[in-house]
């Protein structure tokens, strides 16, 4: 599943929910279907307070099955990298709680943009 567009921020609650559907459908459990929803929101929210300073641009978003038993999701702009800072205060921790949330995050930034990479397992957990 591929969505993309100008200022995606104003559509995160249908984005939220197209993400919990396609998500789903993939028989991932309840829990993961959660994590993949808030992480892939806070991804799309870092996008708009952070890349874009005047509030204009575009972002995408891809949810990929890349194997049968994992789930990744790329979050993409065009917009500037702001680094973290070293005290984010009251708000800023939107990289801890993805980071917390998925199995595996890599993020990428350049002069062109940033992706952020989250990855989930699909494989049911071994008792």
């Amino acid at each position: 599943m591929r969505l993309s567009g100008a200022s995606l921020a104003e559509e995160l609650a249908n984005v939220r929910h197209r993400i919990a559907e396609w998500v789903a459908g993939m028989t991932a459990s309840p829990d993961v279907v959660e994590d993949v929803v808030l992480a892939a929101n806070e991804a799309l929210a870092n996008v708009a307070d952070h890349a874009y300073p005047d509030g204009t641009g575009d972002a995408w978003v891809e949810l990929e099955r890349r194997s049968t038993d994992e789930l990744v999701v790329v979050v993409a702009d065009r917009g500037r990298w702001r680094p973290p800072p070293a005290d984010p205060g009251f708000r800023g921790h939107g990289l801890t709680l993805i980071k917390g949330l998925a199995d595996r995050v890599a993020i990428r930034h350049s002069p062109a943009g940033t992706t952020v990479e989250m990855a989930w397992s699909l494989r049911p957990l071994s008792s």
